[in-house]
């Protein structure tokens, strides 16, 4: 699998990355502070789920901006 690969799964950014090792990292928004957190849940959420979207890495990053923007 090519990485990294973005997701947006209902609203929340979701991320595959590459690893050190060569592994992969799922790394999902964190709603209370705008930071990416590992959680491997959203693994076979991020591939399976109906309510998920692979996007671009623009549309993720400005996907992610907006978010954040809430927040602050």
């Amino acid at each position: 699998m090519d990485l990294p690969r973005y997701f947006i799964v209902g609203n929340r950014p979701v991320k595959f990355v590459g690893t050190e090792d060569g592994g992969m990292a799922v790394q999902v928004y964190d709603w209370s502070n705008g930071s990416f957190v590992h959680n491997l849940d959203y693994l076979t959420k991020a591939i399976y789920s109906d309510e998920t979207q692979e996007v671009t890495k623009e549309q993720f990053l400005s996907h992610v901006d907006s978010l954040r923007k809430s927040i602050s």
